[in-house]
């Protein structure tokens, strides 16, 4: 996004330092902002600390001046600021776009009005505040239009005003043409009003066809995504098992999350969680073949993280352009012994007194590294105890810090109670209305004996 002619001319990431702003690192060009003040650089970066929205700084020197555009994190503490620059026309001239809207308009010759414009950083119509125009003559005076539009944190001014008379050269011959056509003109224009009604009714009847398309290609990528997912979960005496999937993009493209438990005998389970990176049907086919390999390697009687291990060959983010975050559990009926490897993936939460994250030995997530290695971790899970295992849909949400999820988790785990799959049900339930967008996949299992 960074570079000549890309969106961005210069990116930074900036620190909140114990004396204000400092600046750590830079892509592209250097910024702009860092040869500004430091009055500048802390009235905007530690006021974009303040709030939520989009930061919004003119850098509007002499010559060619840059928009900058500032984001953070508001959840104490606010640690770092993201930070871009695009460049503004030397001359601030804004020419108009061949397959714009506005083309044509400040055409002598066309047969409808020229306009000017000027846009303007702020209320002010200042020369300092300038950010485009179409003219020289500013500001602009006479007969206009001004508005002011909300811009990030920040305000645009936008000042249009007609170079000719509105209509222009086609008010001055319509009177002759109405007089010179007369009932030609009206029988053109009952054609051309009676053609455009059938359009208009043939665009209703094509938007009709393309909802209902689209809610059939919607209902097969659904049924799509649920055929890669096992269709039942095992029974198993001594063990109560509950899952939901969720999914949270309003697109039609599949996702990569996933869930799996595996009976190796009586008397133990392999669960599985995992999420492909990005969606479509690449991580749809990555996801599949990883599930079918750990079933594989599960029926061989490996240990959690033997599977990862060899898991970690099947793929390369170099060359599949995915990866996948996966946490693998082998539990004991009996013995209640619960043993945990992790290649990248949220920690689970054990439920018993109390809800709590595992702490496991958090390895590479999968297809990343060569020849990585995992570790597992071995926890003894107290009678009647539940161990949740999910995807970070569950919890994560965009422009907030992720303790702050992991937090509103654990007091949703806390606030379910009943059986597992009361549990399972209500903590979804409980996050679900909280801005989800990813997909989510949380497994849960609970000891009877």
């Amino acid at each position: 996004l960074v570079g000549d002619g890309k969106q961005f001319v210069s990116a930074s990431l900036w620190t909140v330092g114990p004396t204000g702003p400092e600046l750590l690192h830079v892509v592209g060009a250097p910024s702009a902002l860092e040869s500004a003040s430091r009055e500048v650089q802390d009235q905007f970066l530690l006021g974009s600390t303040q709030t939520s929205e989009l930061g919004v700084v003119g850098l509007l020197g002499p010559g060619a001046g840059r928009l900058g555009y500032s984001f953070t994190v508001t959840t104490p503490p606010v640690r770092f600021i993201a930070y871009a620059e695009i460049p503004l026309p030397a001359n601030r001239r804004s020419p108009v776009a061949p397959d714009s809207p506005f083309s044509g308009l400040d055409n002598a010759d066309s047969l409808f009005t020229g306009l000017d414009n000027a846009v303007y950083l702020g209320r002010r119509e200042a020369p300092a505040s300038l950010l485009t125009s179409s003219t020289d003559d500013l500001p602009i005076s006479g007969r206009r239009a001004r508005e002011t539009v909300a811009f990030g944190d920040r305000t645009l001014t936008l000042v249009m005003s007609p170079t000719e008379d509105l209509g222009g050269r086609l008010l001055a011959v319509l009177p002759g043409l109405i007089a010179g056509v007369g009932l030609v003109t009206t029988a053109g224009a009952a054609s051309l009003t009676e053609r455009l009604l059938r359009r208009r009714d043939h665009a209703e009847q094509l938007s009709d066809e393309n909802a209902q398309l689209l809610l059939r290609e919607r209902s097969v990528a659904q049924v799509l995504q649920h055929s890669l997912l096992p269709r039942d979960l095992p029974h198993i005496d001594g063990l109560d098992l509950a899952v939901r999937y969720e999914a949270g993009a309003a697109d039609l493209e599949i996702g990569g999350d996933w869930y799996d438990a595996i009976p190796r005998h009586d008397d133990e389970v392999v669960l599985v969680v995992g999420d492909v990176s990005g969606r479509g049907l690449d991580a749809a086919t990555t996801m599949a073949s990883l599930r079918f390999a750990i079933r594989a390697y599960a029926s061989e009687g490996d240990d959690p993280a033997t599977i990862l291990a060899k898991l970690n060959g099947l793929t390369d983010f170099g060359r599949d352009g995915h990866f996948a975050t996966v946490l693998c559990m082998s539990v004991g009926v009996r013995s209640r012994e619960v043993v945990i490897a992790n290649a990248g993936h949220p920690a689970p939460i054990l439920v018993s007194d109390a809800a709590e994250a595992i702490e496991t030995h958090v390895g590479p997530p999968i297809g990343v590294v060569d020849a990585a290695v995992y570790r597992t971790v071995v926890v003894q899970a107290p009678p009647g105890a539940t161990v949740l295992a999910f995807t970070d849909g569950l919890f994560e949400r965009r422009g907030e810090a992720i303790d702050a999820g992991r937090a509103r988790l654990l007091r949703a785990v806390k606030a379910s109670q009943g059986s597992v799959e009361a549990v399972v049900a209500g903590t979804l339930a409980a996050l679900a209305t909280d801005g989800a967008t990813d997909d989510t996949a949380l497994l849960g299992v609970r000891w009877t004996d």
